[in-house]
């Protein structure tokens, strides 16, 4: 298993994941960002949402939520 599979996995049990993982997985799935202040707004051409995230040791829940969205857009199912 890749690390992003095992990486995927602790997103939709909920795990805390930090600002690099979640920047790893939203640029691998073809996401560019932009940063301003202290936030760092990730945008993909054809998806219909702006990520939001500031660079922080631990991603909050909504956050999380966020992230798990994204990847059902993209066929990424939970188990």
């Amino acid at each position: 298993m890749s690390k992003k599979d095992k990486l995927i996995q602790k997103i939709f049990a909920n795990a805390q994941i930090s600002y690099e993982d979640a920047e790893s997985i939203l640029l691998s799935l073809g996401f560019a960002y932009t940063v301003t202040g202290s936030h760092h707004v990730f945008r993909k051409l054809g998806y219909f949402r702006n990520i939001t995230l500031k660079k922080r040791s631990q991603l909050l829940t909504y956050q999380i939520k966020m992230l798990k969205e994204v990847l059902i857009y993209h066929g990424y199912l939970q188990n």
